[in-house]
């Protein structure tokens, strides 16, 4: 089995290089963050650039109408000879004749007469042929034969794209759409040599894989670039112009492209029938997952557009969507706001926060009477926490780019309520327990088996919580890390450790559950978040051997796993494989140990129809699946009773039968230390997973512990008390275990 980190990925500091299609766009500004707000929700600011070369073919006032936007009759005509002439080609030109005619031949669009290039109709389905505008055809032929046949619009092209492109050396992902994937597959052959670092190639309904368009390509032979990472190409089944679906077996390595077939969302709308939309594909799950993976962004991150709504900005322009605008209520700050200017627009306005929040209403629905062109149609209506409205497309941009000014937390679909904001101690009265009993983890130390940790973050400086640190990835014994030089490139285990023990330089921000406890990391994962079963092995038998070596009761009591894997039940039993084996005698020896049951619960699932998410029961990983541990799924942050367990938390039962996870505790956007901080402002970053709530209990164990002494060393009877004193939430015991421990009633029950 090899162990991956059970969390979603996030945080680092890559940019993310955009370069769009074919035909008319948006101004460049307002391009980028409609591609923002398709892949992230919300605007990345500088972290995102768009190579902008839409004006070097199409004038501003010429415009493309969108592929929805036309309504026509069911014959649609191609008039190319008109369109080649616009992009500055001779239609005469006997090369750009056997382009257009091929392209158009692959397209299964048929001549009207012998003589080349002229009137063409679609022979598509009436139901599709009316949504469908000629415009859309016209550019792609055009578009593309201007590319290769003058040399002025190829270079200029390249040039965009070449001008913002990060320093050299600086990594990057760079995502293209249509006639953008062969303007920056080109470049990036081109600049081989020069130092270019892609983590990933994000190409989407792409035209590489025609073999037309591959014969003009320079160079002409056909293999990745050098410098790119990670390769991954989607198309929608319907994509005209992603005719060949897959690029894998075209560019050598074969096999290196990881090709996927999605549903773009608009080709799921006939009358506004769109697959090759590049908001569709930004917006699709898979496309997201593989953009915040690779910028090691969390996918349930703060956004001001829902998904969901993202998806309608490749609507009609004219088309309007019912929304609910949620309102910041006093205290919290805007995505994006400094802490300092909350804190001044909260002295400028009322006093009392329910007054405040509605005075914020409506002047919210007063500035969206100004954002939108139909007041009548907007149907603006102000509710007690949100105003609702029908939306169009530009003026959902208009919002989210004003959303600081406006107050806005979140634009939710209007069949969607939800209020998001994190106060993880609460949820566990620790806070209460902390001022009651004191319960700091004062004299308690645990082991957090990781990817390492970034010691001199201050988080963990005041309270001296860094103990130890063991490099177990090497051969041989674990190897001692001096605290001064740690390092945790992928992040992950300082996050965690961060939630167990220290506390933050700035009075009142984060804290660990046990903020004064001590901690020993052992690096069992590698910088990418990958490990195997003998360095996780390796460091139990180091923490078996320091316990042993112990004058008086145990050195470490207690450890944190927030990784997991699949296990093979023809190999071994079900909590039976050999880390579960190590782990049950670590129990047995009296050591707690802490498990994240996994992200598993919610899977992507391909049908004849499209994707779709099922919740999975019997997802319980390996080691979660071990009787002697306690296995942690997660829950909301924020109101657990109302919106419960989390959608990815991995359920059960386990495959044998027995009832996990065995509690859950907060792990939906988790703020905690950021390994890559540079100064005081990014200290900490928010993340979600079963990662997250794992080291919740773990933290909880030891702030127990720092005041029940004598239940040191005894797990199961700690197991006993954590499990009767835990919240009911009301879901199904196979999600949530118990449910939600409580800190002080474990203490007040003994």
């Amino acid at each position: 089995m090899a162990a991956k980190s059970s969390k979603r990925r996030t945080h680092a500091e890559t940019r993310v290089v955009y370069i769009h299609g074919i035909g008319q766009q948006s101004p460049p500004a307002e391009l980028k963050l409609e591609w923002d707000l398709a892949l992230f929700g919300r605007d990345l600011g500088d972290r995102s650039r768009m190579a902008y070369w839409a004006d070097i073919l199409h004038p501003a006032s010429e415009a493309m109408p969108s592929i929805a936007a036309k309504r026509g009759s069911a014959s649609t005509a191609l008039d190319l000879a008109a369109a080649l002439k616009r992009a500055g080609l001779d239609p005469d030109d006997p090369k750009v004749q056997e382009m257009a005619d091929v392209l158009l031949a692959r397209m299964g669009v048929p001549a009207r007469s012998e003589r080349g290039v002229g009137k063409r109709v679609l022979p598509l389905p009436a139901f599709l042929r009316k949504p469908i505008a000629r415009k859309f055809l016209e550019a792609f032929i055009a578009d593309t034969a201007a590319y290769f046949f003058r040399k002025d619009v190829r270079n200029k092209a390249r040039r965009r794209l070449l001008d913002v492109l990060p320093p050299k050396g600086e990594p990057f992902t760079l995502v293209a759409h249509s006639q953008g994937t062969i303007i920056s597959y080109e470049v990036l052959r081109s600049l081989e040599d020069d130092g270019l670092v892609v983590n990933e190639y994000v190409t989407l309904g792409s035209p590489l894989g025609i073999r037309e368009v591959q014969d003009f390509l320079a160079p002409s032979d056909l293999r990745v670039p050098a410098r790119v990472e990670k390769w991954h190409n989607f198309a929608d089944p319907l994509d005209p112009v992603a005719l060949d679906k897959g690029l894998g077996g075209d560019f050598d390595p074969r096999g290196f492209i990881q090709d996927g077939l999605v549903l773009n969302a608009r080709s799921r709308r006939l009358m506004e029938f769109n697959p090759h939309s590049a908001v569709g594909y930004l917006a699709h799950p898979n496309v997201r997952r593989v953009v915040h993976d690779a910028m090691r962004l969390d996918t349930m991150s703060r956004f001001i557009l829902a998904r969901d709504v993202a998806e309608t900005l490749a609507a009609v322009p004219d088309a309007r969507h019912p929304v609910l605008i949620e309102l910041l209520e006093p205290g919290y700050r805007a995505l994006g706001e400094a802490q300092e200017t909350t804190a001044k627009i909260e002295r400028a306005e009322a006093p009392d926060s329910e007054l405040l929040l509605q005075d914020r209403i409506q002047r919210a629905a007063k500035q969206l009477e100004g954002i939108v062109s139909d007041r009548k149609a907007a149907r603006i209506d102000t509710l007690r926490r949100f105003v609702a409205a029908h939306l169009t497309a530009p003026e959902l941009r208009r919002v989210a780019a004003a959303h600081q000014d406006m107050r806005v937390y979140a634009v939710w679909r209007s069949s969607r309520k939800a209020k998001l904001t994190w106060r993880s101690m609460r949820v566990l009265k620790a806070d209460a327990a902390l001022t009651s009993f004191g319960a700091n983890g004062t004299d308690i130390t645990w082991a957090v088996l990781d990817t390492g940790v970034r010691a001199t973050h201050p988080h963990f400086l005041a309270n001296g919580n860094i103990k130890e640190i063991w490099d177990c990835t090497q051969r041989g014994k674990p190897v001692a890390v001096a605290l001064p030089g740690s390092r945790d490139p992928d992040g992950h285990g300082t996050h965690v450790a961060g939630i167990i023990a220290g506390a933050s330089p700035v009075a009142g921000r984060e804290r660990g559950v046990a903020p004064n406890a001590k901690l020993v990391i052992y690096k069992v994962l590698d910088d990418k978040g990958e490990g195997e079963d003998a360095w996780i092995i390796k460091a139990l038998d180091h923490i078996a051997e320091q316990n042993e070596n112990a004058s008086s009761g145990v050195a470490i009591h207690g450890l944190n796993l927030s990784l997991g894997g699949p296990f093979d039940a023809t190999v071994y039993g079900c909590g039976f494989s050999p880390i579960c084996m190590e782990l049950r005698r670590l129990w047995r020896a009296g050591v707690l140990v802490v498990v994240a049951s996994g992200n598993e619960g919610q899977l992507a699932i391909e049908t004849p129809d499209g994707e779709y998410d099922v919740y999975a029961q019997m997802s319980i990983g390996d080691p979660a699946n071990l009787e002697d541990c306690i296995a942690v799924g997660s829950v909301n942050a924020d109101q657990p009773h109302l919106y419960g367990v989390s959608s990815f938390s991995s359920r059960g039962p386990t495959a044998d039968g027995r009832g996990k996870p065995d509690v859950i505790a907060p792990g939906e956007r988790i703020s905690s230390c950021n390994a890559r901080f540079r100064n005081a402002a990014n200290l900490y970053f928010e993340d979600s997973g079963t990662s997250m709530a794992a080291p919740h209990v773990s933290g909880l164990l030891a702030a127990f512990l720092s005041v029940r002494r004598e239940f040191r060393g005894r797990p199961d009877e700690v197991k006993k008390i954590l499990l009767s004193a835990c919240t009911d939430i009301g879901r199904d015991r196979y999600h949530q275990g118990s449910g939600i421990p409580n800190l002080m009633q474990m203490l007040l029950a003994v």
